[in-house]
């Protein structure tokens, strides 16, 4: 049984090649985030290890639910969240786990590494990983989860097998969230219409409040630059580049909901208003509707996923943040 929600085709693959022993040593699964990718990626740890010959992946093994609970000796998960310093994945965090990677599994069938955020990858990480790479051993198999395959290197991608990772559509969504989750229609609804396919993004919302009222606060920042004097705001910009240095996520999402809010009000004067996502906020944007025009909005949508970029790319926050506010304000006027 698959915990994947959605992705029939991929899990389809992955079966058949489970079923005839046709697995290669290394594939990168690559997609936006809170998609299922790191779920299906246990879900293939668990079809490889799983002892019941008439189910792939059956979820009541001992090598199921090992690994399921995460106590597998076979399976590793290497992430920035267990890493050293947290923000990307080290020569040190990865040295471990490629030494056993030679050698055969301990307590299963095939020995699965999964590294999550594969991106964040040192330079010397990615130069010792690629060496295992190129001398794959039997029974080993790698699994590198990555939102930006881009940004990986070409080497280490020639060597893996690529599988893409598509959003979920609403209804799935919808039926997930409704048969697993005790939350009012209209929640649910909201939730539905906000994680725009990336049903992680929803289950998180539902389990950890301080989501919804970090948007919140994003779309009171929103309102305030659209309203706002120039000076006011210069005032928000200052606030985002000062907490960008004590938590990047934050200003990173909060320029995320801008970006959204743009999209939704382009919609709203171009196409079906039913497919904007900040459904609970239709009569708000709608006031604003007026005052903004279609190449503004645009524009705006660039600006901001732009400032995204730079900040991702090291550019001082302040700079970074004061010139959003004046090409936003420049285009407001």
């Amino acid at each position: 049984m698959w915990n994947t929600i959605g992705h029939t085709t991929v899990i389809e693959r992955f079966e058949s090649a489970i079923v005839n022993h046709n697995i290669s040593h290394a594939y990168i699964f690559y997609g936006p985030r809170h998609v299922g990718k790191m779920t299906f990626a246990l879900d293939v740890a668990r079809g490889l290890n799983c002892v019941n010959d008439s189910e792939v992946a059956c979820g009541e093994c001992s090598q199921c639910s090992r690994i399921q609970k995460q106590l597998h000796a076979d399976v590793h998960v290497i992430s920035t969240q267990n890493s050293e310093n947290k923000t990307s994945i080290g020569i040190s965090d990865v040295r471990d786990i490629l030494h056993v990677s030679h050698m055969k599994p301990y307590e299963g069938s095939y020995r699965i590494t999964i590294i999550d955020d594969a991106e964040l990858m040192t330079m010397e990480a990615s130069n010792a990983l690629l060496k295992t790479l190129e001398e794959p051993a039997e029974q080993n198999v790698f699994l590198l989860i990555t939102s930006n395959e881009e940004t990986l290197i070409p080497t280490i991608k020639s060597r893996c097998q690529a599988i893409y990772f598509s959003i979920l559509d609403s209804k799935s969504i919808a039926g997930y969230l409704s048969e697993n989750f005790e939350a009012s229609n209209e929640k649910l609804e909201l939730l539905t219409a906000l994680c725009s396919g990336q049903l992680g993004w929803a289950v998180e919302a539902i389990q950890n409040g301080d989501l919804l009222e970090q948007r919140d606060t994003a779309i009171g920042l929103f309102w305030d630059v659209m309203h706002g004097e120039l000076y006011k705001c210069f005032e928000i910009s200052e606030h985002l580049a000062s907490e960008y240095y004590k938590n990047s996520a934050y200003v990173l999402k909060t320029l995320n909901y801008w970006s959204d809010l743009y999209r939704d009000l382009l919609i709203m004067k171009k196409a079906d208003i039913s497919l904007i996502h900040n459904i609970d906020k239709k009569e708000q944007l709608s006031e604003l509707l007026d005052s903004c025009q279609d190449k503004q909005l645009t524009d705006n949508i660039g600006f901001v996923l732009e400032s995204i970029e730079q900040l991702q790319h090291n550019v001082i926050p302040r700079l970074c943040l004061d010139n959003l506010i004046m090409k936003i304000n420049n285009k407001r006027n």
